[in-house]
């Protein structure tokens, strides 16, 4: 492994005199960005007066230097240089033969680039283990490189229409501004370890775009993400750069959904056997931000599945976030700081939001001289998987399938993309008021057939705090015009007559316990998904918050609901038999809680 960094580290205190402030006044929202990213200190290639001290191309070529000094090879033994960044220096020709052209010492040989964000370099070592894995190369060298400082100058934003004014910078924009920054790091890949030292075996590298179901989360080039025209599209380069079209942005509102998707992959991983959390000893996880380590630790132990945190390693909070570089400059640090020993497993989790894409990597540490080294004692094991764990993966599993899947849902697509109406609205509720009518009598019906005496009282006391829930459902529609007599005698759709019949017939079963996962996912969506529904009605059709109470009041409810229940999911009466049968009952709720919404319209 090799790195190049540029220049002395610029703490937090130093950025704005590097990058400039715009229009003379200091960001009124840098602090509260570094505090929540946990950035200390980061590498720019720019330098105060904000020229370019060293292209992208150069670092990426010094990171290959220092990764051919390390591993003592001579430069023309390298048969293969894969390329990944997210903004090139040129357009034209390729980041890699701009690379190539900064190592006369190189041989000729093939180069190829790999463009995206965060997982161009992973698509780039991908490229390289696939083609020394077949033979066809024998020492190859992949690398990743990013200058993001120079996008960030405070001259390119004062150029803009409405900056001159003085007007604010976009959040979406700003936002980057203090979370990005510069570096590079590179690697090499032979069939063959060292025969000195340690050397990383590539296990398996997976990588999955989620683009086709999902919308422009981070990108530059476009007006607006829904409209995508180009900046080519314009009269001129300088009038696309004039309207901030060349800016780099992100929807912030989507990076949960990042982190969502990440942890539904890892978890489908951990359900193939691929991944064992009690055998990882190193978990490197490339978050742009402090802020999203919590949600991924909340989702693993919720799930399961959590490995513990003394064995994760980061250097986010030294390096800043460098993109695609920062999986390899993540590599080389815990490559060279000497805690590595033969044997152990490096598991690497990289999610992008460019277009949702995430990436896999599974490492193992082999052979060399440090062998003799004294190991030290792992952290105490995880047990063999209990039924219960087994139980809160796959539930998870479920929740985030059904989650990712309610998006492509018409109505749930309106509402994200900003396009919902009053009419939709009114159509939501008048679809969902059988459902929450009828969710007190199932439940009631469940708990009159449970053997477990305080699973039936936790069921009894469940339907008394629901039962009454329709009614605020009515006062909201109402209170956005519509008629109290429509939403009572509207009758049940589709969705909603396979959902009714198919729970009321498991809760009239003896011991119906896998209603628990009915329970699980209706109970799950008004806890993680009704507030957030809640904001974007209130926000696109400027409402009040009484108008959507009905959404707010289980987003603040729900979540002690759920824990209520999950609590049985660890009791000595749980067989793998009855978690079975849980798992399944969740499928099916969600799966018909999907055709209601679909069937909205219909």
């Amino acid at each position: 492994m090799g790195k190049f960094l540029p220049g002395d580290p610029i703490s937090n205190d130093e950025m704005e005199n590097y990058l400039g402030q715009v229009n003379h006044r200091a960001s009124r929202v840098k602090n509260r960005i570094l505090k929540s990213n946990g950035i200390q200190q980061r590498y720019y290639a720019i330098n105060r007066q904000q020229q370019t001290t060293i292209s992208n191309s150069q670092m990426a070529a010094a990171a290959v230097r220092d990764t051919m000094q390390k591993a003592g090879i001579a430069p023309r033994a390298i048969d293969l240089l894969a390329c990944g960044t997210t903004w090139p220096d040129l357009l034209v020709p390729g980041f890699a033969s701009m690379v190539h052209g900064e190592l006369p010492e190189l041989s000729p040989l093939e180069a190829t680039s790999h463009q995206g964000v965060c997982c161009a370099g992973v698509a780039a070592l991908k490229y390289t283990a696939s083609q020394v894995q077949l033979g066809k190369k024998r020492q190859a060298i992949a690398v990743a490189s990013e200058l993001a400082s120079r996008l960030f100058k405070q001259t390119r934003f004062e150029a803009e229409t409405g900056i001159q004014g003085g007007e604010k910078l976009p959040f979406d924009t700003e936002f980057l501004r203090w979370m990005l920054s510069d570096g590079a790091g590179a690697c090499l890949v032979s069939s063959n370890p060292a025969a000195t030292g340690l050397s990383l075996k590539i296990e398996w590298i997976e990588l999955v775009s989620h683009a086709n179901a999902y919308p422009l989360c981070m990108y530059a080039g476009v007006d607006t993400p829904e409209q995508l025209t180009s900046w080519m599209d314009y009269p001129s380069q300088a009038e696309a750069a004039h309207q901030g079209v060349l800016d780099l942005r992100q929807n912030i509102r989507l990076l949960n959904t990042v982190v969502q998707l990440g942890v539904e992959g890892w978890l489908r991983l951990i359900e193939a056997g691929r991944v064992r959390p009690d055998e990882i000893d190193w978990l490197l996880c490339h978050y742009s931000s402090h802020f999203f380590r919590s949600q991924i630790v909340d989702l693993l132990r919720r799930a399961g599945c959590m490995i513990p945190e003394e064995k994760w390693f980061t250097n986010l909070y030294t390096l800043g976030n460098t993109g695609c570089a920062s999986l390899y400059l993540m590599l080389e640090e815990l490559f060279d700081s000497g805690k590595l020993r033969p044997g152990q497993k490096i598991f690497c989790f990289v999610p992008e939001s460019g277009r949702f894409t995430t990436a896999y990597l599974m490492l193992t540490v082999v052979g060399g001289n440090s062998i003799t080294l004294p190991i030290e004692p792992n952290a105490p094991s995880i047990p063999n998987p209990t039924v219960a764990t087994d139980l809160s993966r796959q539930l998870m599993l479920v929740w985030l399938e059904f989650q990712r899947q309610l998006r492509s849902v018409p109505i749930v697509q309106r509402l994200y993309r900003g396009e919902f109406t009053l009419e939709d609205y009114q159509a939501l509720l008048r679809n969902l008021r059988p459902q929450v009518v009828e969710g007190a009598r199932w439940i009631t019906r469940a708990a009159s057939n449970m053997t477990d005496f305080e699973l039936r009282s936790l069921l009894i006391n469940h339907a008394r705090d629901e039962h009454r829930d329709f009614q605020l459902l009515e006062r909201n529609y109402v209170s956005v015009g519509g008629n109290l007599a429509d939403i009572v005698n509207a009758e049940k759709n589709l969705g909603s007559e396979a959902l009714s019949a198919y729970i009321f017939h498991r809760a009239s079963h003896e011991n119906p316990i896998d209603l628990l996962g009915s329970i699980f996912i209706i109970e799950g969506l008004g806890n993680q998904l009704a507030g957030q529904w809640a904001k974007l009605i209130q926000r696109t059709l400027d409402l009040n918050e009484q108008q959507v109470s009905f959404l707010s009041y289980h987003a603040a409810n729900d979540e002690s609901h759920v824990q209520k229940f999950e609590r049985f999911f660890n009791s000595e009466c749980m067989t793998s038999e009855i978690g079975d049968r849980i798992v399944k009952t969740a499928k099916t709720t969600a799966r018909l809680y999907r055709l209601q919404l679909e069937e909205i319209g219909e």
